[in-house]
């Protein structure tokens, strides 16, 4: 058969390379790679299993239809390791194993340059590499074809199929064999996800039969959820991203038990076992605690005092927890919502789960920022510090009035030092809120000097609460409910850090929502909490390392070569352990 590039083939240099070859050599220089560069980053992984099971037979077909045209066929998983090899001459073999592509090898763009997989990878999509626009040497003297797998379901990437020729340009048969071959891989996928489902389910049906009536049964897959009638009761759909959070790392056959709150705001205990077979998929049994108080269901922010009990929730008197008169403050880290949770501790709204309300009869709001946004020096600390004095005033004449300080932390010093004695005792029976940062020196001072202390956890530490957060920013983003956070997606969102917290979590919405017009994908996401949803999942050493190695990127600018010198590493374990802690 005749060989012609597929696209126009690069004549020469990088001058001549095609849009998207030229991007990819950009992309390798940056890596810190070198055309010398030595393909060394052997992993030996497996790779997905399901991946495997479905390409199987397809490139066994495959390699048989092409048997004497000195090609070779790799599957590579969605990282660029080479799973599986089909070469049906021994020549092409030595050829291939001399140039290190051999199964585990790790061939994604950052360590073999400009490649049929890593490049497919990084595209998305089909791409001809000819033989001399290969950035490395080593494999100028192949052209390929690498096509990545989508799960036909969720669209994920699960891998890619390469066709590879000792020539110097592809073969024009190459992308009609290449793109059938990942059709029926893809249609294979979807049969294997049906034969996970079919276990879920048979899984499912046995713990109904055993449990009681009175317990939740719900069966969660990568693409199907199951639920009984108790379960339709109890368990909102905004409870699966949770559920599926609690079933992470379980071992097949080996049951966990958790406890959790459901968005409703009740306390459950979840009893789950992952099915052998189904991949993720995961069995729920779940029961309402006995006698345990219900949480507040609040969209956005809430706190917990010292002694654990809900911001906004309500006394055995009845009674917000604000108190009829003292000082309280609200301790939490910037983003996570301490005005709101301030705001429902003041009018009692936390237990009802309604609208905020900012218009608190007789509530006197003091932003410390004013100070700075307003006038400078002494004249802006005398108007800041009249609208303090006469609020207090007020508050000790009523009963019912309030003073909510933001970010007293902040305030320059004279009108801290005002502050303190009003909450050290000159106060007298007004009541006086402030909300302070987590561990800044003036905010730790001023929520000493309270009569209590209620601290807002951090939006990572809220795992269980957060379908009902996401549930609540977005329906302040989009009011007629036209926007939706399918429960994968939610699951993304709940693995990120979220070191903005709440208000970061609303900007990635917004922005999400704007791009998706409706039902968000993880496309949407912006890179940084993709990649950083897989790093919360690791453990604090590794979480340590990676941002070390993170820091030394981001001083040489994206160049690998440069920061492996700066960790005093090679680059080879630079490359493994970026791959390792997703970098």
């Amino acid at each position: 058969m005749p060989d012609r590039p597929l696209d126009a083939p690069a004549p020469g240099g990088a001058r001549d390379l095609r849009a998207d070859i030229a991007r990819s050599w950009q992309r390798s220089v940056m890596c810190g790679l070198e055309p010398d560069h030595a393909i060394t980053a052997f992993t030996g992984g497996p790779g997905s299993a399901a991946v495997r099971r479905a390409a199987g037979p397809v490139l066994e077909e495959l390699a048989r239809h092409t048997a004497g045209t000195g090609v070779a066929l790799l599957l590579g998983d969605r990282d660029g390791v080479i799973v599986d090899r089909w070469s049906d001459t021994g020549a092409a073999e030595r050829v291939l194993e001399r140039r290190g592509v051999v199964p585990g090898m790790l061939y994604s763009e950052e360590q073999a340059g400009t490649n049929g997989l890593g490049t497919a990878l990084e595209l998305g999509r089909g791409v001809a590499i000819h033989g001399t626009e290969h950035f490395l040497e080593s494999l100028k003297g192949f052209s390929c074809y690498g096509h990545p797998i989508r799960h036909p379901l969720t669209r994920r990437v699960e891998g890619v199929v390469d066709i590879t020729g000792v020539q110097a340009t592809a073969n024009p048969l190459y992308l009609p064999l290449v793109v059938r071959a990942v059709e029926e891989i893809e249609r294979r996928l979807v049969e294997g996800a049906r034969v996970e489902d079919l276990r879920l389910m048979s899984a499912y049906q046995r713990a109904r039969r055993r449990s009681r009536s009175d317990a939740a049964v719900v069966g969660l897959g990568a693409e199907l959820a199951l639920a009984d009638p108790a379960a339709l009761d109890l368990v909102d759909p905004r409870d699966h991203p949770m559920l599926r959070g609690l079933a992470r790392g379980l071992t097949a056959g080996r049951p966990s038990t958790a406890d959790a709150v459901l968005v409703s705001g009740v306390p459950v205990r979840v009893e789950m076992t992952r099915v052998e077979g189904a991949g993720a998929g995961t069995v729920f049994r779940i029961e309402a605690v006995a006698g345990a108080p219900r949480t507040a269901a609040v969209p956005a922010a809430a706190g917990r005092s010292e002694a654990g009990s809900s911001v906004g929730g309500q006394s055995e008197a009845g009674q917000s927890e604000a108190g009829p008169a003292g000082s309280v403050a609200v301790v939490g880290e910037p983003g996570s919502g301490v005005t709101t949770a301030a705001l429902r501790l003041i009018d009692g709204a936390g237990g009802a789960g309604g609208p905020v309300a900012a218009d608190v009869p007789r509530l006197t709001l003091l932003d410390a920022v004013e100070v700075d946004a307003a006038e400078l020096g002494a004249d802006g600390e005398r108007v800041w510090g009249g609208r303090f004095a006469d609020a207090l005033r007020d508050a000790e004449r009523d009963d019912a009035a309030v003073v909510l300080i933001e970010h007293a932390d902040l305030l320059p010093d004279p009108l801290l030092r005002r502050v303190s004695r009003a909450l050290a005792g000159g106060s007298g029976r007004a009541r006086l809120v402030v909300t302070v940062r987590t561990g800044a020196g003036a905010g730790e001072a001023l929520a000493a000097l309270c009569d209590r202390r209620v601290a807002v956890p951090p939006l990572r530490e809220r795992q269980s609460e957060f379908p009902r957060i996401v549930a609540g920013v977005l329906a302040e983003l989009v009011p007629d409910g036209g926007a939706r956070v399918p429960p994968g997606v939610a699951t993304v969102l709940a693995s990120y850090p979220w070191p903005g917290n709440i208000t970061e979590l609303r900007a990635v919405l917004a922005a999400a929502v704007c791009r998706s017009g409706g039902t968000v994908t993880v496309d949407d996401l912006p890179e940084h909490v993709r990649r950083g949803a897989t790093a919360a999942r690791l453990t604090g050493m590794e979480r340590a390392e990676r941002a070390a190695i993170v820091a030394a990127l981001a001083a040489k600018g994206g160049n690998k070569r440069q920061a492996a010198e700066e960790l005093g590493i090679s680059r080879t374990t630079l490359y493994a352990r970026m791959r390792t802690l997703k970098v």
